[in-house]
């Protein structure tokens, strides 16, 4: 404990510890009386309700605990001697900093001894890909706090971390780590951050920052907050958002990536330094139902690595977002105006680390408001405005240097409070020909679900050579908003939809469209190019839908440069559904094309661009899920019968024990393979399916509400697994009939021989065609596949090679007929509930497959429980060849087993009744 405490210094150079008394002044609590006569200020000056727009009072400082700090998350630099991949913007990191046990007190009543334990977040690169990588420190040392408004409180602890070796075997232990955090008391919006450094002798200074988590204390200066925009089209602007009643909804409403659109170029107007293109709202906190602050980050890359990023980073709330510039805010939320007001400071780096952060000028203000009327040009969850509070124009109305920030939807978000205003419908019925008769018949999505109307899709012209895809999502069908939270949109779609539909048949809706292709560029003297980009193209579309012909007509808007400052709302997307009852794959195709004369030499006129989709509707995947239950308890009920069989065999072979020797060891080792390689493919699965039912107290069998059984993986496989287990005793049996002494009868060692020589002969023959029938689908694969879509999925060589292996299970009486004609056997071997029950058992799946085709509609990615494709071979041919050919095998083990084995050659049984006796005479 003596070498603890020589290490642990505090800012003044005095140790602490029990063996010496540190003479710092320690602050004196203030009188009772000047704790009344706060307490009545506070309640004598609350505003009135008229005037909440107006932020409350500076409030005191938090009362001082002298607890030591508890970090969630928070972000490291350096430790590249650690393991961690370089501190980069797509390499996400954080930190996290929890006691131990509980603080003890000392001699001094300012210094406690404390227990934390430092974790260390990243990635490490190895081998050319990502994982996850972590390092972890037991420390222990002082934790030091003045008590005294605007004072640095301070911990001071040393210790040893490890983490586990790139192998997988063993820890790497570090020494002699130590840990010194400066602890801002109370926390302000100039001193937001908690920063501190670790050392170590085997690795390098890291560098930590971290967004306070409590004891803060809010301003009482706010940047003013403009008016919001009135919606487009007229629309009356509804100021009541009527889901945020609490500051928890409204960290959940608020939290996300932003897009930003900057007006103007003028660099001294705007309140950035850079030009960016996104926006991170983080690490917010929350003091009462209005007053809120957080930290934001700003990033200048546009591309889908960047959101990713920022979800495992803030998403999981691992890390404090760092980007190319940062912002600290505080503000108060206006509920009677449905906005939220912030006075930001800068954040700049005050060292080469990007962990070292400093706050600067206080000269930038944000306010961010939810629409409630959404358009074909603003579909935003949330929107706003950041300026310069010190600029000539951030007083007036105009946009000049301002910057417009806005965040779409996301699953996740209750949208009922949305209305949409229909703006292009019109213009979208010029382009529908409502007299003309339509040719379609059937029912038509819409009607069920509104799940039906949105689609993957994929262009038929590739760019370059590789393919486009896309998706389209319904956003308000009639005066239902679909997006959102699922339960939510359902709500609201059989709500209004429903209803809407008994009096109308042309339907008003609105799309979203998101696809990757060329697009146009706005290069910096404002020339428009057509490039490819990387970027993700999206058109915001509305115009109706006809629910009796499944016709869809709109007229769409797209931003052409990156920053928004050009858009072209002369885009028709039109769509053909296909009946809801049709077998057809295609279940969309459609056109996107521009509306522009490419006479004229418009620049933003471009190509048609046709679209297919492919997938099932809401009906047919209520059947899919139907189809895979009833095909769960198929499987169960075959195995089962396999079971059966193979027990009456058992017992045929106990009456009758002439049977085992005649029996072919091939077929037997046939059946006892093609049971255990689903046992073995699927026993990862099964395990951690019986664990979950274990764990989450699920029943392995259960009804569904559609009055079908639902079983696990579990109980699908255990009749499997039974039936393995009798074939290995019926094999077993086999094996041990052949090694009989030959002295038991007379000439038994010919006869022996005879076996072995026809057991030989069999398994000679069956390889040779199984082998055959390997190369065979070989050559079927190479040929096979119509490679000419843009959705082909090449079929694996191993799916066919396992399909082949299912069509020698089918065959598996094969070796059993070839043994017979070369042993030329008449005994009964195989019980006829054995042979013709399992042939049966694998004739089923055909039969079942010619069912499924006609009755279910194929997905694009079909599963599978009974009659899957990778199990056997399967289609119309097969369907028809298989069973057939299963009945002859069948039928020929009949007629050998009562007219001898070879039978078919005009020869006569060697065995008639079995072994037979031969006399040995002396002549």
């Amino acid at each position: 404990m003596f070498k603890l405490h020589r290490h642990v210094v505090l800012h003044n150079g005095t140790a602490a510890g029990p063996r010496r008394r540190s003479h710092l002044p320690l602050p004196s609590p203030p009188p009772p009386a000047s704790r009344r006569h706060d307490s009545r200020v506070v309640l004598l000056h609350l505003p009135p309700a008229r005037a909440r727009v107006r932020p409350p009072r500076r409030p005191p400082p938090p009362p001082h605990t002298n607890r030591p700090p508890t970090i969630i998350t928070g972000h490291f630099s350096g430790g590249e001697n650690l393991r961690f991949a370089p501190d980069r913007s797509y390499n996400p990191r954080s930190f996290s900093l929890f006691s131990r046990r509980p603080a003890r007190a000392t001699t001094d009543t300012a210094v406690l001894h404390v227990f934390a334990t430092l974790t260390l977040a990243g990635t490490h690169i190895s081998r050319s890909h990502t994982r996850p990588h972590s390092v972890s420190f037991d420390l222990e040392g002082y934790y030091y706090s003045a008590g005294t408004p605007a004072s640095a409180e301070e911990l001071c602890m040393v210790g040893s971390g490890s983490y586990a070796r790139e192998d997988g075997f063993g820890v790497v232990l570090l020494s002699d780590a130590v840990l010194r955090l400066h602890v801002p008391w109370p926390a302000n919006l100039s001193r937001p951050f908690l920063t501190g450094t670790l050392e170590g002798a085997d690795f390098g200074d890291v560098a930590l920052v971290a967004y306070a988590e409590a004891d803060y204390v809010f301003g009482g200066v706010a940047a003013p907050c403009p008016t919001q925009p009135a919606p487009a089209g007229g629309a009356p602007l509804q100021r009541r958002h009527k889901r945020i009643r609490s500051c928890a909804r409204l960290k959940a409403v608020l939290r996300g990536s932003y897009n930003l659109l900057e007006y103007g170029h003028d660099a001294s107007e705007s309140p950035l330094r850079l030009s960016h293109r996104r926006m991170y709202l983080d690490q917010m906190r929350c003091d009462g139902p209005i007053r809120l602050r957080a930290y934001i980050a700003f990033d200048t890359n546009t591309n889908m690595s960047v959101g990713h990023r920022y979800n495992y980073t803030a998403g999981l709330a691992r890390g404090l977002a760092v980007g190319d510039e940062a912002l600290v805010a505080e503000g108060f939320w206006i509920r009677s105006r449905n906005q939220l007001c912030l006075r930001a400071c800068r954040v700049v780096r005050s060292g080469p680390s990007r962990a070292g952060l400093a706050v600067r000028e206080c000269d930038v203000g944000i306010s961010i408001w939810f629409p409630t009327v959404w358009s074909i040009r603003d579909r935003s969850v949330a929107s706003g405005m950041i300026w310069n509070t010190t600029s000539k124009t951030s007083s007036d109305d105009s946009d000049k240097g301002k910057i417009s920030v806005s965040r779409s939807a996301s699953y996740r978000d209750d949208l009922s409070y949305i209305t949409y205003n229909y703006t292009r419908v019109e213009e979208a019925k010029k382009h529908y020909d409502l007299s003309a008769p339509s040719l379609r018949k059937g029912r038509f999505p819409g009607n069920d679900s509104y799940q039906d109307l949105a689609f993957s899709f994929y262009l038929n012209k590739r760019q370059g050579s590789a393919s486009v895809y896309g998706y389209a999502s319904p956003v308000a069908i009639g005066s239902a908003v679909v997006q959102g939270d699922r339960l939510m949109a359902f709500d609201s779609f059989y709500g209004n939809w429903t209803a809407e539909m008994e009096h109308r048949w042309l339907m008003n809706v609105s799309y979203d469209l998101q696809y990757y292709a060329a697009g146009w560029h706005l290069d910096s003297s404002a020339n428009l190019s057509r490039q490819w980009l990387s970027r993700q193209q999206r058109i915001s579309a509305e115009g109706v839908y006809d629910t009796t012909t499944g016709s869809l007509y709109m007229v769409g808007c797209q931003l052409i440069s990156s920053n928004g400052s050009v858009t072209d709302c002369e885009i028709l997307v039109t769509a053909q559904f296909a009946p809801v009852d049709t077998d057809a794959r295609e279940r969309v195709v459609g056109t996107i094309s521009s509306l522009r004369k490419k006479q004229n030499g418009d620049p933003l006129f471009f190509e048609p661009l046709d679209f297919t989709a492919e997938g099932m509707y809401a009906v047919a995947i209520h059947d899919s899920v139907s189809r895979m239950d009833m095909e769960r308890v198929m499987l169960v009920v075959s195995m089962t019968l396999s079971c059966v069989f193979t027990g009456l065999q058992l017992l045929h072979v106990k009456r009758h024990p002439e049977a085992l020797p005649a029996t072919s060891v091939t077929m037997l080792v046939v059946l006892a393979v093609g049971y255990a390689l689903p046992l073995v493919l699927n026993l990862e699965a099964m395990f951690a399916d019986a664990e979950d039912s274990r764990r989450d107290n699920k029943r392995f069998v259960r009804l569904t509400s559609v009055g079908m059984l639902e079983l696990n993986e579990f109980v699908m496989r255990v009749s499997s697994m039974l039936a393995f287990v009798l074939q290995l005793r019926l094999l077993q049996l086999a094996l041990a009939s052949r090694q009989r002494p030959a002295q038991e009868a007379a000439g038994g060692s010919k006869q022996e021989d005879d076996d072995s020589d026809a057991e030989r002969s069999t398994l000679w023959i069956c390889l040779s065609l199984y082998a055959l029938g390997a190369v065979l689908v070989w050559i079927v694969h190479l040929s096979g596949g119509d490679m000419h879509s843009p959705l082909y999925r090449p079929r694996a060589f191993a799916d066919d090679l396992a399909g082949c292996a299912g069509l020698i299970l089918d065959g598996f009486l094969l070796p059993q007929v070839v043994w017979n004609a070369f042993a030329g056997s008449r005994v009964q071997a195989l019980s006829p509930w054995f042979y013709a029950g399992v042939s049966l058992v694998r004739a089923a799946p055909h039969a079942y497959d010619v069912f499924r085709r006609h009755n279910y509609v194929p997905s694009l990615t079909p599963s599978y429980v009974y009659a899957n494709p990778r199990d056997d071979l399967f289609g119309v041919a097969w369907d028809v060849a298989v069973p057939c050919g299963a009945a002859v095998l069948a039928m020929l083990v009949f007629f050998q087993q009562r007219l001898g084995g070879a039978f078919m050659c005009g020869a006569r049984g060697r065995r008639p009744g079995g072994y037979e006796m031969v006399s040995t005479l002396a002549s």
